[in-house]
């Protein structure tokens, strides 16, 4: 076939008055060829057809199409398959001239034709600037010893602009997506007046096609005053916009990995705002080619007012605490109380990141961290711990609180030495003044410090190390004035000789 510069060239050479024979002689195309081009006086374009071709299958199509047209009706999991459909008509007509994979092909386009493989339409949804859509995603992070750590991360998307912002959290529940629309809402300075939330969303419970609020969303959502629309089951495209700023924000602000500080909670409502607002301010949007921070002001100025006063996304519950003075929430996170409060009641307040345990009276006893996941945790205040290993020394070996500081061996393998229980009870009550004081890594590491100068770890050895940790080293001192410092040796009781310049350890007398 010739291309159409060739064409042109028979054609031109034509117009310039050469004969066939001429042309043919110029181009080295043959007669048939030139006079075909020459002779042709219908340049349009034409519209590509297929030639319909007889099948080896076209003796059973009618035969396939009537066993499909049957079926229609029957549940989903029981739908006819072209591997089924090829097998009875194996069983039916004994062996068969075509493949499974002929089959297959028909079977698959008589479905699109009648519609029977239940195809989707899409249609492009329009939203105003005052609505937006929620959903969470998951991706791991980088946490203390850089282990790796997988969390949950909620995402409000406004689809008019594009624009999207992230919070961080360990699980999904109604506290969770409360918090994070109570930062979201007031980092933006206002409130959407519809957000449309996925199905699977722990603020609602779907019974067959009746949704029912949890008791928190409802009244946080009449405290904020908007409406809220959840999607069907598996209809994430009804909200795409968010499906898809989900893993932008994946891609984009958490790969590689990110390392999170220990307050995730404060990291939420300051820097991570940051890092989200300049990964925004690169966008734009994809089919209004203008920048989304552009457009997300129209749609700020349209949001409601805030309340005058914040919403606290909490949940309290009742409950009575077990034999072994636990609650346990969730059937399978156990929380560990004081012994004073076995087999009594108290009053439980859960939030996203912590459950604050009061007394009937309404009197603060202990505040945890909130376990997530599917495995059983245990998890016991650590005064609670301490003060039961005072009480009951002989219990440390198979203590609760020797299993918590695992990674504390020095500590561990100092009080497994000790001899005594009185030693032990006063060894854990010595520390815990200094936690108190100092908070518990300092404590462990001035515990540290003793342990290695074999000292007694007595109250005033522990708090004397803890306020050294917050001022200087104490294991290390520059010598920046270059002075030999050697004979002074005798009064601070160092045995081995320094040299100029270098770092000394203090010694016990």
């Amino acid at each position: 076939m010739l291309t159409m510069s060739h064409i042109s060239k028979i054609r031109d050479l034509s117009n310039q008055g050469k004969s066939i024979t001429e042309i043919i002689e110029e181009t080295g195309f043959s007669y048939k060829t030139v006079r075909k081009y020459l002779d042709k006086d219908d340049f349009s374009e034409e519209i590509p057809t297929k030639e319909h071709k007889p099948s080896i299958l076209d003796p059973y199509k009618a035969e396939i199409e009537k066993l499909l047209d049957n079926n229609k009706e029957s549940w989903r999991k029981q739908k006819l398959t072209a591997r089924r459909i090829y097998d009875l008509l194996k069983e039916k007509h004994g062996e068969v001239e075509f493949s499974y994979h002929t089959v297959n092909r028909y079977v698959n386009k008589y479905k699109k034709e009648i519609n029977c493989g239940v195809m989707k339409r899409f249609d492009r949804l329009y939203w105003s600037p005052t609505e937006a859509q929620a959903d969470f995603g998951e991706a791991d992070f980088i946490v203390n010893n850089n282990e790796i750590k997988r969390y949950k991360y909620f995402v409000l998307s406004f689809p008019y602009s594009n624009k999207a912002f992230t919070q961080i959290y360990s699980g999904e529940n109604c506290e969770c997506v409360c918090q994070a629309l109570i930062n979201i809402f007031e980092h933006i300075g206002g409130v959407p007046t519809k957000i449309v939330f996925d199905n699977a969303t722990g603020i609602g419970k779907r019974i067959c096609n009746v949704l029912k609020e949890n008791k928190i969303f409802e009244l946080f959502r009449n405290h904020y005053h908007f409406s809220a629309k959840f999607t069907n089951p598996y209809s994430g495209y009804e909200k795409g916009n968010v499906e898809s700023n989900v893993g932008y924000i994946r891609r984009n602000l958490f790969t590689p990995e990110i390392k999170l500080p220990r307050d995730v909670e404060l990291y939420n409502k300051t820097k991570l705002f940051e890092v989200c607002e300049a990964l925004m301010n690169k966008r734009e949007h994809y089919i209004k080619k203008m920048p989304v921070n552009e457009l997300f002001d129209e749609s700020r100025n349209k949001l409601s007012d805030l309340p005058a006063k914040a919403f606290v996304a909490r949940r309290v519950l009742k409950y009575k605490a077990n034999g072994y003075n636990e609650i346990i929430l969730e059937a399978k996170h156990v929380y560990t109380l004081s012994k004073l409060y076995r087999n009594e009641y108290v009053t439980v307040v859960t939030t996203a990141w912590k459950v604050d345990v009061y007394n009937i009276e309404g009197e603060f006893i202990e505040s945890f961290e909130r376990q997530y996941g599917n495995e059983r945790t245990e998890i016991i205040n650590l005064r609670t711990s301490i003060n039961n290993v005072i009480k009951k020394p002989n219990s440390w070996g198979n203590s609760k609180l020797r299993k918590d500081l695992v990674n504390e061996n020095k500590l561990i393998d100092y009080v497994d030495s000790l001899k005594k229980n009185s030693e032990i009870s006063k060894v854990f009550n010595n520390l815990k003044e200094s936690i108190d004081l100092y908070g518990f890594d300092t404590a462990i590491e001035a515990s540290y410090h003793l342990i290695e100068l074999k000292r007694e770890m007595t109250k005033t050895n522990l708090l004397m190390y803890c306020q050294r940790l917050g001022t200087y080293n104490p294991y290390s001192c520059e010598n920046v004035t270059n002075v030999d410092l050697n004979k002074y040796n005798i009064l601070n009781g160092i045995e081995n000789s320094i040299d100029k310049g270098t770092s000394y350890e203090i010694k016990n007398n």
